[in-house]
């Protein structure tokens, strides 16, 4: 008897702890489950990130209708926006937009295409251009352009903020094609490089670009990788006119522009020097192409400045560079810096962003007699003028900067870079970033908070 309660005691211990151990078992597993639920991956660090980083933006391109080559491009003000696409119908289309929660357009509003131009680069196709303005700040609108014989797909829009502090981003060349048989590549570089952009500063006024969009100017390939991006859906473009997109009428033809001058004209009459405001800072951008016409932009500038007499920062942009870091670029610098001087000076330009060199430099702050001094930064209610000149912005071609004694900073590049631009009432910071990595290559700030 004794020995049955033994082997009953000794088995009843055996399920116990075989009950124990399935609760610890349970137990244990669980908080392990939360924990991993809840565990957070921190960004990477600065100089630490690659290309994966940023999410890949989508959209439905545009390819997939009959509409091609749609741009959106700055607005004279921050309200509007332009938009050109080009359509197979001869009859005038428009952009129909609304906010986001709109989702069958029902309270869409129509904003009608001007009469549309039979295109002179793409047979059978039409060049329709319409201005959207009235936009809300910080807004999410949806959008989609055509007419009744067919509309692109869907897109989104959001306005940044409407404010005096606000930023920018700004590229140098894409030339996107060189060489011809690399645009594939380059075209996934380019997105990747958009995808950076739309991940660090979603509220980005607006995107400039210093010229050379493509290789060739009448390459409609090219074009196409240029434009047919997600990003560039929702995202103001400023283009500037450079020595590969002269030749034809493809540049006038892509890109609507506001408050556009007959001076400075290149190939027609499409592709004069341009402004817009946005906060309280004046940008003006040039069509330095046709060397004949150099003098013409201080006309441009005089009257951009009298329209905004009370403007607290001017900026002006320019595919050719008066101060660069690449010697074979650097006689035409010279021959148009006397130009660019004279202009600074007279009207007391902050800042000048340049492209075409593929390499990064940043300027002592230039006098109008060509002296300079340096600052360090903030400067301080500086006197002269600043020049940036920016690099590749796809990788399509790097170039290896020579001395120059006006160089604060001259950097060779090992990968794309973007250059994002902080604007407020006070100051004016410049920070360029390696792309892939997103190392910080240089940040300089002008300080006008004591003047």
């Amino acid at each position: 008897m004794m020995k049955k309660r033994l082997l009953l005691l000794a088995a009843l211990l055996i399920i116990a702890a075989a009950g124990c151990g399935k609760a610890d078992s349970e137990n244990t597993e669980q908080p392990a489950a939360e924990e991993a639920v809840q565990e957070e991956v921190s960004p990477p660090a600065p100089g630490e990130e690659t290309w994966s980083t940023a999410p890949s933006y989508s959209a439905t391109l545009i390819t997939s209708t009959p509409i091609r080559y749609l741009s959106v491009t700055v607005g004279a003000a921050e309200s509007d926006v332009n938009m050109t696409w080009y359509s197979p119908s001869s009859v005038s289309g428009e952009v129909l937009l609304t906010t986001a929660d709109d989702t069958d357009f029902a309270n869409a509003q129509s904003f009608p295409a001007s009469d549309p131009t039979a295109s002179e680069i793409t047979s059978g196709y039409y060049v329709n251009r319409a201005a959207v303005s009235g936009l809300s700040p910080e807004t999410e609108y949806i959008y989609k352009v055509g007419n009744e014989e067919g509309y692109s797909p869907v897109y989104s829009y959001t306005t940044p903020p409407f404010s005096d502090t606000f930023r920018f981003t700004a590229i140098g060349d894409p030339q996107l094609g060189k060489p011809v048989d690399e645009l594939d590549n380059q075209k996934t570089t380019f997105k990747k490089v958009l995808n950076k952009i739309k991940y660090h500063f979603p509220a980005s006024s607006f995107l400039i670009s210093l010229g050379d969009q493509v290789n060739d100017y009448n390459d409609t390939e090219q074009y196409d990788a240029f434009l047919n991006q997600p990003v560039l859906y929702s995202l103001s473009l400023a283009p500037v006119k450079g020595n590969h997109d002269m030749g034809g009428p493809e540049y006038s033809e892509h890109f609507t522009l506001p408050d556009q001058s007959n001076l400075g004209t290149c190939d027609d009459e499409g592709d004069g020097d341009y402004w817009f405001v946005r906060g309280d800072a004046l940008f003006m951008v040039l069509d330095v192409m046709d060397e004949n016409k150099w003098g013409d932009h201080e006309e441009f500038i005089a009257d951009a400045c009298e329209a905004n007499p009370d403007i607290r920062w001017k900026l002006v942009f320019s595919h050719y560079s008066p101060y660069n870091s690449y010697e074979e670029y650097m006689e035409k610098g010279q021959e148009m810096r006397p130009y660019f001087l004279k202009f600074a000076d007279d009207y007391d330009i902050d800042a000048v962003l340049c492209g075409h060199n593929h390499c990064y430099m940043r300027s002592y702050f230039i006098n109008g007699d060509g002296t300079w001094q340096d600052y360090e930064s903030p400067a301080v209610d500086p006197e002269g003028t600043l020049y940036l000149t920016l690099g590749s912005s796809s990788g399509s071609l790097y170039h290896k900067p020579s001395a120059q004694d006006e160089a604060a900073v001259s950097e060779k590049q090992k990968s794309p870079q973007v250059t994002d631009v902080q604007v407020s009432p006070d100051s004016l910071t410049f920070t360029t970033y390696d792309a892939e990595t997103w190392e910080i290559i240089d940040t300089y700030e002008i300080d006008k908070s004591v003047g």
